[in-house]
């Protein structure tokens, strides 16, 4: 593992993931990029006191600066740590900006956190996630974050549970976690999904398959995403490649 994709927005929970990037990069040795997505404020005319669009252009280019000097900052301070840190700033949708920024980092992983899901913001930062692991065509590491804005379980890794689907090889399970394995020194659970709801791991590894058509989305619901959704365990999903 050589780079580690990290998009932030300077929230609560992706501060919490940020302890999950020091970790894997102190493990690995690998190259941290630190992305920011902005998106411009787009000024209502329709309210009087930001009828002048100047305004509105000013405010915007504001949040710009501060977003530009915090991720500077961000990078001060990990670099600070010892850490190798790399800076991408972008502008767009954030689930394509991230992905776009994965392919042109030839990340070895996206870290990104995830709230309680318990409001409709939080949900919508859960979903996009769950987006981002539909797609991402690199492993990504989905950190919970309590409704407190704090980490459920501290960043370490002792123990491994792999997510055994009916799909899953063996070749798989060892692709997926010998790596892993040997940078922590975990112990490796290979579970059910019946067993896992009784397991307390450290990390959680799955693959995701991808949907043959519509039907299946309906007959075979994504398991990864009801477990992005309730569990309290970091979960890293494996994209697997279609034959």
């Amino acid at each position: 593992m050589t780079n580690l994709l990290f998009p932030t927005d300077f929230s609560t929970s992706n501060a919490v993931a940020l302890d999950w990037v020091r970790l894997f990069a102190q493990k690995t040795g690998a190259t941290i990029t630190l992305l920011h997505v902005f998106q411009p404020m787009l000024p209502d005319s329709t309210f009087p006191s930001i009828s002048d669009p100047g305004i509105g252009m000013m405010a915007s280019q504001e949040v710009e600066d501060i977003s530009r000097q915090r991720l500077g900052q961000l990078a001060n301070k990990l670099e600070g740590e010892g850490l190798q840190i790399a800076v991408d700033w972008r502008i767009g949708s954030v689930e394509d900006a991230i992905l776009d920024a994965a392919r042109d980092h030839s990340a070895d992983l996206i870290v990104m956190g995830r709230s309680d899901l318990s409001t409709f913001f939080d949900r919508l930062a859960g979903s996009a996630a769950t987006d981002v692991a539909d797609e991402a065509r690199c492993p990504v590491l989905i950190v919970p974050v309590n409704d407190e804005g704090k980490a459920i379980r501290p960043a370490q890794v002792s123990t491994i549970a792999y997510a055994m689907q009916t799909e899953t090889t063996q070749a798989q399970v060892t692709f997926q976690t010998e790596s892993l394995v040997e940078a922590f020194k975990a112990r490796l659970e290979v579970l059910t999904e019946e067993q896992l709801d009784k397991a307390h791991p450290d990390l959680i590894v799955m693959e995701l398959h991808p949907k043959s058509g519509f039907l299946d989305g309906i007959l075979h619901p994504n398991y990864t995403n009801s477990l992005i959704g309730k569990s309290d365990v970091p979960v890293l999903v494996y994209h697997k490649k279609e034959d």
